[in-house]
């Protein structure tokens, strides 16, 4: 059963409550991170398992229920997201007790359920003495904390403004060459005064912006548009350009690719389970199937198991290959989708060798430099705290984190793809010789 966590300090329970993120212990007494309001639920291809999840909710919420049996079976997830009002559980956003509790209660009576994980983005500090930073167990929260207009504490991002890189790679556009479709699953692409028409940064026009852009619908969390300040702070938002910035690092590696971008982190930088799997089934029914998959995301799973997650991610991805950050929490524990046996995960190296934060075990697949990275990100934003220094970002920022070690993993192998005419497998199967230098923590190296 999942235990409630000790004393967390102020004014982290107050951000996670409102983000609604509720912490927890598994039974190895380890925290993991959920929502507390809903569960996922396993229903399979069967139409029976269905209605039995539709006829227990038909008892407290009508609408949610008929739209679980109106599901049509040919729809290609396998499980349902069962949400719960506000007030229906007595610990309210607090702790993760009511899902858990019923969360046993369905298991008991023959349902395959799950807590509906919280996953986060994973940017660090740019240097060892930086924003603060709040540890709980394996998970640690860094940012600085600053009051918003209604008095409420938010995080402060890390990011820096920098200068444009020297050098950018331009376009090879090899006759006969089919460009590698890489998807990016992050905070979205910022684009023109957030219209959803045209990438806003003059080095993202090759990106693809889909329709519909700005969708809201029922099982997705967040949208497309790469937001920079929804809390109205007058300073960027945690993970404000988190999408953004990973975009560009794609186009800085291999400027040839077809780059496409899904929101499914928020400008705050958290998301979930449920929608991870719904945007990734989205985007890949509106755009087609994609050759590499970028996730600079991830979630300690309750005792390490990360279960439907892992099934429908796996089947979602087909024959793509995902490519996933580390965590930036300096731990050994498996950090998920990173850690699944079908998917790259990255961690990071500074200019002396292991970056401080990186995640690292047998579990990492592949590392690059993931410190005072630069990329692409808001074309003209001014940020002024009180108290605090201001800054202003023209087009471009330093960040650091494994978040950002992971594209250029993504962008090598899409470039493999390129020159060489094959697919992701085996381009980075090549990327992957017995020549290549590994790390004993961190798997192949790639000093990009």
């Amino acid at each position: 059963m999942t235990e409630p966590v000790g004393p967390v300090p102020e004014p982290l329970t107050d951000i996670l409550a409102r983000r609604r993120i509720a912490l927890g212990r598994d039974s190895y007494g380890r925290a993991v991170v959920a929502r507390p309001d809903s569960v996922i639920v396993g229903v399979g291809a069967s139409a029976q398992r269905r209605d039995r999840i539709a006829s227990w909710v038909d008892g407290w919420d009508r609408e949610q229920a008929q739209r679980i049996a109106a599901r049509p079976p040919e729809r290609s997830l396998r499980f349902e997201t069962v949400r719960f009002p506000a007030g229906y559980f007595d610990d309210g956003a607090a702790s993760l007790a009511g899902v858990t509790t019923t969360r046993d209660h369905l298991t008991a009576a023959g349902h395959h359920v799950e807590l509906n994980h919280v996953v986060l983005g994973a940017p660090s500090v740019g240097s060892l003495v930086g924003a603060p930073a709040t540890r709980v167990d394996d998970m640690v929260f860094t940012g600085q904390a600053v009051k918003n207009a209604a008095g409420e504490s938010v995080l402060r991002t890390s990011a820096q403004p920098a200068i444009a890189p020297r050098f950018l790679r331009e376009p090879l556009r090899l006759a006969g060459r089919r460009p590698p479709r890489v998807l990016v699953m992050d905070s979205g692409l910022r684009t023109v005064e957030g219209a959803g028409d045209t990438p806003e940064h003059p080095e993202l026009t090759s990106c693809f912006v889909h329709e519909p852009w700005l969708l809201r619908a029922e099982d997705r969390e967040v949208d497309d548009e790469d937001e920079s300040d929804v809390d109205h702070t007058g300073t960027l938002d945690f993970q404000a350009g988190h999408g953004t910035f990973i975009s560009g690092i794609v186009r800085q590696i291999c400027p040839d690719a077809d780059l496409h971008t899904c929101g499914v982190l928020t400008s705050f930088g958290e998301g979930s389970v449920s929608g991870v799997l719904h945007a990734l089934e989205r985007v890949t029914n509106l755009s087609g199937p994609f050759d590499v998959v970028v996730m600079s995301f991830g979630a300690y799973f309750t005792n390490d198991d990360p279960g439907l997650f892992a099934s429908e991610l796996t089947r979602l991805l087909g024959s793509a290959v995902g490519v996933a950050s580390a965590g930036n929490d300096g731990s050994s524990r498996p950090y998920y989708p990173a850690a699944l046996p079908n998917v790259i995960g990255v961690g990071g190296l500074a200019a002396g060798g292991t970056a401080w934060f990186t995640n690292f075990g047998s579990w990492v697949d592949a590392c690059a430099p993931a410190v005072d990275v630069v990329s692409t990100f808001f074309a003209d934003f001014t940020e002024s705290i009180d108290g605090q220094p201001r800054r202003h970002y023209d087009g471009w920022a330093r960040w650091s984190g494994t978040s950002f070690a992971a594209p250029k993993i993504a962008a090598l192998i899409a470039q493999e793809m390129y020159l060489y005419a094959g697919d992701a497998i085996g381009a980075w199967r090549r990327l992957t010789s017995n020549q290549q230098l590994r790390h004993g923590d961190l798997g192949a190296v790639f000093n990009v």
